[in-house]
């Protein structure tokens, strides 16, 4: 299992830079838009196959899939469970605090728009609250476990594929109409934030705790 070794840790490059291709352009996007145009935007844009494709992809930034990622991580490697947990935790906790604490106020379009609107596009079967908005917590945790799996499994590489998959998740928030695009571009920010500085302080610390055991390896 291609785990990452001991050593400089050095943020992948390729994750980076579609990473940064997303900051810029979102922040453009967001400078440009209103917060209702840029919601529409993206949420107006719409098809049969879409409604099914992100209603399932979005669950990939749900807290379930990250926990059901470290269980796989167990059998393998201790020391990649306990920083992913740590990670998952973190992103968690500062998610809900901004969510509840800060920006209680903050509403999502239900509540902006109004569950009667006819502009909004809605998908059968997606629950939607109308307070506690931003940030979009399923997109901080999609940024988070994938710069974690980039950085665990040194597939540098190939990081970019996952940041890809990341931005999905967060685009399927707006085009699901439980979010707004301003909401995803700041829990983006969060979820490669804390699994960067998670996975750099704590990898050194936990391996030289556990080495590199795991349920299916013990030597």
């Amino acid at each position: 299992m291609g785990v990452s070794s001991a050593g400089p840790i050095k943020f992948p490059r390729s994750f980076l830079y579609a990473y940064l291709v997303f900051v810029l352009l979102g922040g453009g996007y967001l400078a440009a838009y209103t917060r209702a145009e840029s919601f529409f935007m993206v949420n107006g844009l719409h098809a049969p196959w879409a409604d099914v494709f992100f209603n399932y992809l979005t669950y990939a930034g749900d807290g379930a899939f990250f926990l059901g990622v470290l269980l796989v991580l167990l059998l393998y490697r201790y020391r990649l469970a306990l920083i992913g947990l740590a990670i998952f935790l973190t992103t968690s906790l500062v998610v809900q605090l901004l969510k509840h604490l800060f920006f209680s106020h903050v509403l999502r379009p239900v509540g902006y728009f109004g569950a009667d609107n006819p502009q909004i596009h809605f998908v059968e079967g997606v629950v939607r609250h109308a307070q506690n908005s931003f940030p979009s917590g399923h997109t901080a945790t999609a940024f988070a476990l994938a710069l974690f799996v980039v950085m665990a499994f040194n597939i540098h590489k190939q990081g970019w594929l996952l940041a890809v998959l990341a931005m999905l998740v967060g685009y399927s928030r707006v085009y699901l109409a439980v979010h707004f695009p301003v909401d995803v571009y700041v829990g983006s920010i969060i979820g490669v934030v804390i699994a960067w500085v998670g996975y750099t302080r704590l990898n050194d610390v936990v391996r030289g705790k556990f080495g590199d055991r795991g349920l299916l390896n013990r030597g």
